[in-house]
Order: structure tokens, then C-alpha cells, then sequence
């Protein structure tokens, strides 16, 4: 029976892979799978041997404290290809924890697909050599990424943003209709980014309120924990904590601030006026500042070649910053006409719906080649 080792880190990355999942199980119904990951991944069918996704390790001290637990995590996964080697090992993002088992697989022999690329395009570039050694082949959701790898000879396809096909698995318009105006406030989905991210937003909330009292605020969380979180940092101010429904709370908003990350694709795709917000701890910011080399941080931006939406980051994701802008793009504005018009000119350029089918095909031919 051939056999896939899937691995990802993140809560984004486990409900990319779930998708991948389901499509090879359509694709080849008898294959084995298994991995690290978390739990859409093994309600997908996929043999989970750790939960990392839901533990969101993100940024440089995080890291650092949850160094003996990826260590432990890295020399079992290894041991387990010692035994027992997959035919394809299927990486998703998570480029700290996956280019170092990439190196290892490699050595061992092991197919290796990289999907959803590391951002060498914005820092550490010197990343691209290692994974042309070590990747066979890689599979990116930008369309501007594949260029990129094609340059240095590494095997690549644009396979489509998985983001499309989500949106597009059920009706959402409509849920939170009912509210006369719906204004998002999405901090993020790891503890950290609620931390620093939601006082400033309840904030900015509690003034807009003052100007639009017909306004409701609502907040996705990811689970029970991640909403008690949200309810303290909130206090008294009346916020709507909802877990999931995170896609309806963008199909019906009329404005969101959001933690820079996939969610300013995800606001994109739904053509929402957004304000993109970006802190962390301080230690982790003076790091990666001297080693991003981009002047945009958010993927729309990126994307757009051109700021089409308003970035605040770190000491200039204050309230006195974000408020102005905020009330210019809730008005009926010609700064929130245009960009509206901007975000739905952005979503043509990210593939078709069926980036998961594609993947499935082509972790299928590399097995076909390898066991061929």
C-alpha cells in the first residue's frame, strides 16, 4: 500500500491539508495517510500522530519556549522514517519546522512536495538554494511564486489559492444579515495576536460605535479558548464573540479590521473595506525587521503591487492612527468605493477553485514515478 506523510503547523495549514486529504482519498481511495497536523486533518482521514496545529507556535520567543517539544516532536518523525519511510512526504508552509525534516528526508531518500511556499520572496531569500536541493517539487497558491522557482530550475506549478475553494464549499450570505451594519473585528487565531491586537481594536470600536450606534461588532473565534480570550480582552465593550462562522461574518460585513495574514486574502475574496493590523512581541518585531525586505505586509498588498489597503505596524498600530482612516472607509467615501473596486480586480488573479485537486494529482504522479 503506498503511503504519504503529510505535515503542517498551523491552523491555516491543517485546514489546507484536510482539503488535500479528501481530494486524494477521491483521487485513490486505498492510500495511507498519515502525519503531523491537526484535527481537520484526522477528521479528513489522515492517521495523526501530533496535534501541532493547534498549538500555534508562532514568532521567535514563542519558538524559543516551545523548543524542547519541536525537538522531541523532529527525532520522532525522523525515527519514524527510519522504519518506516513514506513514498512522498507532503509539506504545508510552516518553513522553520519543515525545510529542517526536508533536509533529513532528503538525505534519506524521500520524495518530498513543498505546498504553499515559505515567503522568500520577502526574507530569507538564501532559503530558495535550499529547497532546489532538497524539494522535487514545489506547489504555490501566488501566482507570481512560480516565476520565482522556475528561475533557480526547482521544479514548480501554481496550483490556485485554496482560499477560493473554501469560500466557494457553501451559501454564506445572509447569516448576519440581520445586523444593520456589521463591522468585523478579527485579531487572528493564535493567543499572541488576540493579545496585542484586540484592546487596540476594541478601541477604535468603542469610538466608531459613538458615530454609527446602529453598528455591530462581531469576532470569530477559533475554539472555547481562543473566545474566552477575546471576552476578557474585550471587557465591558459589546462585542459578538461567534466560534467559526468566520467566512459569514465576512460575507456580510461592511468593514473589518484585521490581523495582517491569510485573513486579508480571505476579506479580499469577499471585496471588504479592511484596515490591516500588525504588532508582536517586541523582541520578535526588532528580529524579523532586519531580515524582511519587502515594504508591504500584507498579501493583497503583495499581491496588488501597490497598497490598495492601509497598513499599521507595530508602534503605528495605535488609535489615533487607525481611527481617521477607519471612519474615511465605513463612510460612503470615494476612498471606499475604490477600494472595493481594487479587491474585486484582485481576486482574478488567484487561479481557480480547485487548488486541493491539483495538489491530490500531483502527489499521485510523484508516487506513480516513485513506485514506478
Amino acid at each position: 500500500m503506498t503511503s504519504v506523510y503529510l505535515v503542517a503547523g498551523e491552523i491555516s495549514g491543517d485546514a489546507h491539508g484536510a482539503r488535500v486529504i479528501t481530494a486524494l482519498k477521491e483521487q485513490s481511495p486505498d492510500i495511507q495517510l498519515e502525519g503531523i497536523g491537526g484535527p481537520k486533518m484526522e477528521q479528513a482521514g489522515m492517521d495523526l500522530h501530533e496535534d501541532l496545529a493547534s498549538r500555534g507556535i508562532m514568532g521567535y520567543v514563542e519558538v524559543i519556549k516551545s523548543l524542547g517539544f519541536i525537538r522531541t516532536l523532529f527525532n520522532a518523525t525522523l525515527e519514524r522514517f527510519r522504519s518506516s519511510p513514506p513514498d512522498v512526504l507532503v509539506l504545508i508552509d510552516y518553513p522553520g519546522f519543515n525545510l529542517r525534516l526536508a533536509k533529513k528526508a532528503h538525505k534519506m531518500g524521500i520524495k518530498i512536495i513543498y505546498y504553499i511556499s515559505p515567503q522568500v520572496w520577502a526574507w530569507k531569500k538564501g532559503r530558495i538554494h535550499t529547497l532546489k536541493k532538497v524539494v522535487d517539487k514545489m506547489l504555490v497558491i501566488l501566482p507570481f511564486e512560480k516565476k520565482i522557482y522556475d528561475d533557480v530550475g526547482l521544479d514548480c506549478t501554481f496550483v490556485g489559492h485554496p482560499l477560493l475553494e473554501s469560500i466557494d464549499e457553501k451559501p454564506l450570505k445572509g447569516t448576519f444579515s440581520h445586523h444593520e451594519m456589521l463591522i468585523g473585528l478579527l485579531p487572528g487565531s493564535r493567543e499572541q495576536e488576540i493579545r496585542f491586537l484586540m484592546p487596540i481594536m476594541v478601541e477604535i470600536a468603542r469610538e466608531i460605535q459613538k458615530e454609527y450606534p446602529q453598528a455591530t461588532f462581531v469576532t470569530p473565534a477559533v475554539d472555547k479558548d481562543r473566545a474566552s480570550q477575546i471576552k476578557e480582552e474585550a471587557g465591558t465593550f459589546p462585542v459578538e464573540i461567534v466560534e467559526g462562522h468566520f467566512y459569514e461574518i465576512l460575507s456580510d460585513a461592511h468593514f473589518v479590521l484585521v490581523a495582517s495574514g491569510t485573513a486579508t486574502v480571505e476579506a479580499t475574496l469577499f471585496e471588504v473595506p479592511m484596515a490591516v493590523l500588525y504588532k508582536v512581541n517586541s523582541v520578535t518585531y526588532w528580529l524579523a525587521s532586519r531580515l524582511i525586505n519587502i515594504d508591504a505586509i500584507s498579501l493583497v498588498n503583495i499581491l496588488a503591487q501597490e497598497h490598495i489597503v492601509p497598513e499599521f505596524v507595530q508602534n503605528d498600530a495605535s488609535f489615533e492612527n487607525i481611527l481617521p482612516i477607519a471612519r474615511t472607509l465605513i463612510a460612503d467615501s470615494e476612498e471606499r468605493k475604490k477600494m472595493i473596486e481594487s479587491l474585486g480586480n484582485m481576486k482574478q488573479q488567484l487561479g481557480s477553485e480547485h487548488a486541493s485537486e491539483n495538489v491530490a494529482k500531483e502527489i499521485l504522479s510523484m508516487m506513480d514515478t516513485t513506485n514506478g
